[in-house]
């Protein structure tokens, strides 16, 4: 569900491209140590959006925790 979220915030494309692919990443991950990857590969990827002030920050607010979300979501998926 993070890509409904995602549509929903106004994100330049050179900006929305990388976030699709990030969500595809994560939905391919098919263990806890690939999805806790995948988490922090988005964290980095949102602070580095911080840092250059690419993005207004109440966008950078929404994608931590859209994403934040996304692999909380993904690990309860994952078998235990």
């Amino acid at each position: 569900m993070p890509q409904q979220k995602i549509d929903l915030l106004k994100l330049p494309k050179s900006i929305r491209d990388p976030v699709n692919d990030l969500v595809r990443a994560l939905n391919a991950a098919s263990t806890r140590a690939d999805v806790e990857r995948e988490g922090a590969m988005q964290i980095s990827f949102i602070l580095g959006l911080e840092t250059a002030k690419r993005l207004r920050p109440a966008d950078i607010e929404a994608l931590y925790m859209i994403f934040d979300d996304a692999v909380q979501e993904r690990l309860a998926q994952l078998p235990a």
